[in-house]
């Protein structure tokens, strides 16, 4: 081991490395161990671990070169190290492929080159091919975007202004307008915090669709946990989430909450440990604003009147309806979706990075926009009743 080890004791001018991926669920207990102990910040894959450690090689000013998962970019796990790459060093260049590898192995990847110590004020160039499918147009579309700069996706940034964003994702793309956004509004936090729902923690034995069970043991109209109880029914309206849809819809499962949902928090996992979640139950049954976690592509926020429980992967928020249609009006809009691309570029839309949505005050002004979401919500809703897995369905629009 210590021949191994011996050329990370070193120190150097040029670093260049493609360092392994693992993350920390695979490691070893004397990696792991390691890890924690002279990574702590960075732990949670051994990509980002060797990022640190070649920084630290290197001499003052030396550059370093990298080809690595592009997720320490963006989420949240990776912050740590973002905030130690743009305050401590310099992103001199850097390329977001789409996906790099062989069949069965493909990952989202980046490569780029830092400068070892903080220069301020450099605008380091980036090339940004996400918008280009297929490993066949990664490398000439780079290599356009080298020779004209003008192409539309090169791009030069000053990555201190990062930081304006909630969680200094590399988001080099984005317009300075943008920007003052982030600095001049208050985030959607600050109004209406997101919040999780439940997990059941089997949904094989909690969850079915509503057509599943009986439908005079469904109860579509309580308002709050007392209601509830008080129904004697066993399934209740559960939002899920579900495919991409604005305004209204996706409501096709139930979930047993009988008796306070005692089934569901009295269930244990093989291990004999509590496995549900209910989190913030006060907010159960009351009307919303929830969208799914998870999506195959832009983000979709959709009302949900009064009367169901909101899951673990259908986060929702909650204000009077007014404000809510103001909220639900921006988080839909095109301008929502750019932020989406910078705060949550992957697929996975989480409770803090949407919590961290600057809304515009213009939103807030604006006195017209309730009854045009109303508007909205009622055609979507007419859509949603005309086919039969909508348990308010009554007849086909054809018919």
């Amino acid at each position: 081991m210590q021949a191994e080890l011996e050329p990370l004791s070193r120190r150097y001018d040029v670093v260049v490395a493609n360092p392994p991926y693992m993350g920390s669920k695979n490691m070893n207990k004397w990696l792991g161990d390691w890890i924690k102990t002279h990574c702590k910040d960075v732990k949670g894959d051994l990509f980002s671990c060797f990022m640190m450690r070649n920084v630290g090689m290197g001499a003052e000013h030396a550059q370093l070169g990298f080809m690595t998962p592009y997720v320490w970019m963006f989420i949240g796990t990776y912050e740590k190290l973002r905030k130690f790459v743009i305050k401590q060093n310099t992103i001199t260049s850097l390329i977001q492929l789409e996906y790099s590898g062989f069949s069965g192995a493909t990952v989202p990847i980046c490569t780029f080159t830092l400068q070892k110590g903080y220069c301020p004020g450099y605008r380091g160039g980036y090339v940004r091919l996400s918008d280009f499918v297929g490993a066949d147009q990664q490398a000439p579309r780079a290599l356009e975007a080298l020779a004209h700069p003008n192409c539309g996706w090169f791009y030069r940034a000053d990555a201190n202004g990062f930081e304006v964003i909630p969680g200094s994702p590399i988001a080099y793309w984005i317009p300075a307008s943008l920007k003052r956004a982030f600095q001049k509004s208050q985030p959607l936090e600050h109004y209406a915090p997101p919040k999780k729902g439940l997990g059941t923690g089997n949904k094989e034995l909690f969850m079915r669709c509503w057509w599943e069970v009986g439908f005079g043991d469904i109860c579509f109209d309580a308002r709050n946990g007392t209601e509830a109880q008080a129904s004697c029914k066993r399934w209740f309206p559960h939002n899920k989430g579900g495919e991409f849809r604005k305004w209204y819809g996706n409501d096709e499962y139930v979930v047993d909450w009988e008796d306070d949902g005692g089934r569901i928090k009295e269930y244990r996992n093989d291990a004999g440990q509590i496995a549900s979640y209910p989190r913030n139950q006060d907010e159960y049954f009351k009307s919303c604003v929830s969208w799914s976690k998870i999506s195959s592509g832009r983000l979709a926020f959709r009302y949900k009147p009064a009367g169901s429980i909101f899951n673990e992967v259908a986060p929702a928020f909650f204000s009077d309806k007014s404000s809510s249609f103001k909220f639900e009006a921006f988080l839909n809009s095109s301008v929502c979706a750019e932020v989406a691309k910078a705060v949550s570029p992957t697929l996975d839309f989480q409770v803090g990075q949407v919590a961290s949505y600057p809304v515009l005050r213009e939103v807030l002004e604006s006195s017209q926009t309730p009854a045009i979401v109303e508007s909205l919500t009622a055609s979507s809703r007419n859509d949603w009743d005309s086919f039969e897995i909508s348990y308010d369905f009554k007849h086909h629009p054809l018919i």
